[in-house]
């Protein structure tokens, strides 16, 4: 029951709002939101998902990226 109030709450929420109530969670939660919600898009995006996992399942290093570079590719 408290699941059904909470999700009634939210879907009630401008993005505004959830986006404030986000801001307020601790580092560990939102990283969990984000890797969650990553995931719903790669659920419905089918291309994006075959692209994740083949770069995944590549095991050339000449296709690799550092994390410092895997961090600016995020910032554009």
């Amino acid at each position: 029951m408290l699941l059904a109030e909470n999700s009634d709450t939210v879907r009630n929420m401008t993005v505004e709002q959830i986006k404030e109530e986000v801001s307020n969670l601790p580092e560990t939660q939102q990283d969990l939101l984000v890797a969650y919600v990553v995931h719903l898009r790669h659920m419905r995006d089918a291309s994006a998902r075959q692209e994740l996992s083949r770069r995944m399942d590549d095991r050339d290093p000449a296709h690799w990226i550092s994390v410092d570079q895997l961090k600016e590719h995020w910032k554009e």
